[in-house]
């Protein structure tokens, strides 16, 4: 997994000087799409070649691109717009529970009055286990598979996630306001991160993850993850950028760590 090293040097984009001179595209431009499909065209057989997928696992790993750009969106959506009480009667009481401490969360989170460890802790809620978890089922990981593939599928899940968001954050924030770096930013870097999140995500979780009255064991799972994505959201939102690549450099950093350690246990090396 020494191939990391080559995202990891994505993180240099933060160091670029912010353009003043004004907004780098219109709200109608079209070029938020190509730069979707440019960061597809890039990422995808990236993903290929650093999981060294056979061609039968290239070919799944596409769906899971699509699972991750369309399901994990819509799962995210549905987290946040299900009431508590629709949830514990869909899905049983512990669930709707989950859902209202995640609403709660996602109000609580953009307030300039808690402390930074009140943020974290609501982005680690909110945003961490919330996202983490549509992508990683997204990704609907098989136990049977080997580390790397279910590794891959999780980072290609991310990359249709990231991408996604990418663009919908293009059009609703940045269009018409934002300079060029902010783009190179979402479409590279966070793109980037999304997959190696999701990939690590999709490791952590136990195998028989599908399994509705076990889901608090998925969570307690994925709350690693879900801790490094919040802790970087909250600092960016806190004005901490150069901690906040801190954390997405140590995020970067132990994929690697991790996937060796799941391949030890399985006695795949």
């Amino acid at each position: 997994m020494n191939r990391l090293w080559i995202p990891v040097l994505l993180c240099a984009v933060y160091f670029i000087p912010r353009s003043q001179s004004g907004p780098f595209l219109e709200p109608s431009s079209l070029w938020p799409y190509g730069f979707a499909l440019m960061a597809l065209a890039f990422y995808t057989p990236f993903a290929w070649w650093l999981f060294r997928l056979d061609p039968d696992a290239r070919v799944m790993s596409l769906s899971r691109l699509a699972f991750g750009s369309i399901g994990g969106i819509l799962a995210v959506y549905c987290l946040y717009g299900i009431g508590p009480g629709l949830a514990a009667k869909l899905f049983g009481a512990p669930v709707g529970v989950g859902i209202g401490v995640i609403q709660v969360a996602s109000f609580i989170r953009g307030s300039d009055m808690i402390p930074l460890w009140m943020t974290i802790l609501a982005y680690t809620i909110s945003v961490g286990l919330v996202e983490e978890g549509s992508k990683a089922f997204a990704a609907r990981p098989d136990c049977f598979h080997p580390v790397l593939v279910r590794a891959a599928m999780g980072f290609m899940a991310g990359i249709g996630f990231g991408v996604v968001e990418a663009l919908t954050y293009s059009y609703r924030m940045y269009a018409g306001s934002a300079d060029w770096t902010i783009y190179v930013v979402r479409f590279v870097l966070c793109v980037g991160s999304h997959g190696v999140m999701s990939a690590i995500a999709v490791v952590s979780l136990p195998e028989d993850w599908w399994d509705f009255d076990r889901i608090w064991v998925s969570v307690l799972r994925l709350l690693p993850i879900a801790f490094l994505h919040g802790t970087y959201d909250a600092l960016l939102v806190r004005n901490h950028e150069g901690w906040a690549i801190v954390v997405d450099i140590a995020t970067f950093a132990a994929l690697p760590l991790i996937l060796w350690w799941q391949q030890e246990q399985q006695g795949e090396v």
